[in-house]
């Protein structure tokens, strides 16, 4: 899916698709001070730059989203928009968007 095409898909079904939000994006950098609900907030909610992930270790056919936090400081999260197959319900699946990864900078007065 072209960037174009996932830019629009993401936000047509941010609000409304089920959120996964996997471990590695809250529980592997705590001083980051993510947790599960502000990310998924950001999904549904945030405002901000939606971009091709091209890192040379970028997730295969993830995003980049730029929401701004609470306290007005950039994130930075990697997405993926797929189709899941909802547990129980033979044949149905659910657009979902995995936030695979999250970033902000965090400044610490001294």
């Amino acid at each position: 899916m072209g960037l174009t095409q996932a830019r629009s898909r993401f936000f047509a079904i941010r609000k409304k698709c089920q959120v996964l939000v996997k471990n590695h994006a809250f529980k592997d950098y705590p001083q980051r001070g993510f947790s599960i609900v502000e990310l998924v907030y950001l999904v549904r909610t945030g405002m901000g730059r939606f971009t091709d992930n091209n890192s040379d270790v970028a997730i295969k056919d993830s995003y980049l989203f730029y929401p701004k936090d609470d306290e007005n400081r950039e994130c930075k999260l990697v997405l993926k928009i797929e189709e899941l197959e909802i547990h129980g319900q033979e044949g149905s699946k659910k657009e979902t968007v995995i936030v695979c990864s999250a970033y902000r900078e965090i400044k610490y007065d001294a």
